[in-house]
């Protein structure tokens, strides 16, 4: 029974990297990506850790019930989104419903986008948690000036999740 998510020992450069420098590409890649409304950089950037779970040998049933759930949450969120605010956008009418309820490019734009943010940014954050030592993801932490006390409180909670999962 192997772990939901968690650190998986392994070979190669994501595994050789620091923790600090893992995470401040993590958070940057991330802030640029959920700042942004570029599909070609949000598209390159879902392709790219891809490429990086490649290179980690991470496989896909290691974190296919995480994607699983992550896919749910994001059409989920794309519904919601849509009937709380179905009119985003200037009206270049695709499909004309009743009421306030209509499609437009701008809004199958939009919703494209959010839908694509959760797909660059989930992988990476699932990339960086399987590729580093929460002993070393709390020193990373300490790195980045996270005060001592709350990078140990995370270590430990990071350590135990395998055991909460069995």
């Amino acid at each position: 029974n192997k772990p939901l998510i968690g650190y998986h020992d392994g070979q190669g450069f994501l595994y050789k990297l620091s923790g600090a420098s893992k995470l401040l590409f993590f958070l940057l890649v991330s802030i640029a990506c959920m700042t942004t409304y570029d599909t070609r950089l949000i598209a390159a950037v879902g392709i790219l850790s891809i490429f990086l779970f490649k290179m980690a040998d991470i496989h896909w049933r290691d974190i296919s019930f995480v994607m699983k759930f992550i896919t749910v949450f994001a059409v989920l969120n794309v519904v919601m989104v849509y009937l709380f605010a179905p009119d985003y956008g200037a009206k270049t009418l695709l499909f004309e419903g009743f009421g306030g309820f209509y499609l437009s490019s701008q809004e199958i734009f939009y919703l494209l986008n959010l839908v694509l943010k959760y797909f660059c940014t989930v992988p990476l954050a699932i990339l960086f948690l399987m590729t580093t030592h929460p002993s070393q993801f709390a020193s990373s932490l300490n790195q980045i000036a996270i005060p001592y006390k709350i990078a140990y409180s995370v270590s430990l909670t990071l350590r135990y999740i395998p055991d909460l999962q069995e």
